[in-house]
């Protein structure tokens, strides 16, 4: 998990989708991008999907368990 962590430290927009996606819920990618406020959000999305930080269910982006652990953990490091 120290490994996502800091892949997701050092990289803004998964930090800010993750964000996203724990304080608002599951959303679209579009939805995503414009909350966040990120142009090509959809690499960073694809990307924190296969790191199975992300999960696709009916169209919307949620956090898996694994993703709220390491939003939960930014958020103290910060």
């Amino acid at each position: 998990m120290e490994e996502l962590i800091g892949f997701v430290a050092s990289n803004q927009k998964a930090s800010k989708i993750l964000a996203v996606l724990d304080s608002k819920g599951p959303l679209d990618s579009a939805t995503i991008a414009k909350t966040a406020r990120i142009v090509g959000a959809d690499k960073s999305i694809e990307e924190l999907v296969e790191k199975k930080l992300l999960a696709l269910s009916g169209g919307k982006y949620a956090l898996t368990e694994l993703g709220k652990q390491v939003s939960h953990k930014l958020r103290g490091v910060r």
